[in-house]
C-alpha cells in the first residue's frame, strides 16, 4: 500500500551487521533497489540497528525508533545477536517486538539472518540453527516473510563465487561485496513479494 501512495518509510532494526555504516551494510543495497524498481516512490529510512544488541533491546526502543517513525516496511535482523541468550527469553522479546511492529494497520515485517561461525557446524550438516528456527516458528505463526541472507552467502562461498574473506573479513561483518551479497536474497524476497 505504500508503494502505492507514492512514498514508504523502510525500518531496519538489528545488531552491527545491519546498522547504517556507510559501504558496509546490507540495507544500503536494498535501499538502493526500492529507489530502482521504483522511480519516483520517496524513499525514507529508519536504520534503528545497533550494534551488540539484540531483540531485548529493541523490543524497549521499537515504539520510538520505528513505530512513531510510522515504518510501512520493518526488517529485523536478531538471529546472530541472540543466538546467546536463552531460548525462552528470546522467544519472549522477538514475539513481543514481532506484536509491536504488527499492531499497526498495514505495516510489513520480514525477518532476515545473517550469520555467525557458530552457525557454522548446523548449517554444514544442513541443519537449521536453533535461533533461526526459532525465528521461523513466529513467521510461520504470523504469517510474514524470512529471508536467510546468511545461508545465501556461506552458499555462494561454497560455490566459488565469493571468497570468505570477500565475505567476512573478521569472522563476523560482510564488508562491502558480502554485504551486497546479503542483501541479494531479500531484493530477490521483495522482487516476489510486491
Amino acid at each position: 500500500r505504500a508503494i502505492d501512495s507514492g512514498a514508504i518509510t523502510l525500518g531496519f532494526l538489528g545488531g552491527s551487521i545491519t546498522d547504517a555504516r556507510p559501504g558496509k551494510g546490507w540495507s544500503e543495497p536494498v535501499i538502493a533497489w526500492f529507489r530502482e524498481a521504483f522511480p519516483g516512490l520517496r524513499v525514507t529510512v529508519e536504520n534503528a540497528a545497533i550494534g551488540a544488541t539484540g531483540s531485548d533491546s529493541a523490543v524497549f526502543r521499537v515504539q520510538r525508533d520505528i513505530l512513531d517513525r510510522d515504518c510501512d516496511l520493518v526488517f529485523i535482523e536478531y538471529a546472530a545477536n541472540d543466538s546467546e541468550t536463552p531460548t525462552v527469553a528470546r522467544q519472549r522479546t522477538r514475539e513481543g517486538l514481532l506484536r509491536a511492529c504488527l499492531a499497526g494497520a498495514g505495516r510489513d515485517v520480514v525477518f532476515t539472518y545473517t550469520f555467525l561461525p557458530t552457525m557454522y557446524a548446523d548449517m554444514a550438516a544442513d541443519r537449521v540453527p536453533s535461533t533461526v528456527a526459532e525465528f521461523e516458528q513466529l513467521a510461520e505463526h504470523y504469517g510474514i516473510g524470512s529471508v536467510w541472507m546468511g545461508l545465501h552467502a556461506l552458499r555462494e562461498v561454497q560455490a566459488g563465487r565469493m571468497r570468505w574473506e570477500e565475505w567476512l573479513p573478521d569472522g563476523i561483518h560482510p564488508e562491502y561485496r558480502g554485504s551486497h551479497c546479503s542483501a541479494e536474497p531479500v531484493i530477490a524476497f521483495l522482487a516476489r513479494e510486491l
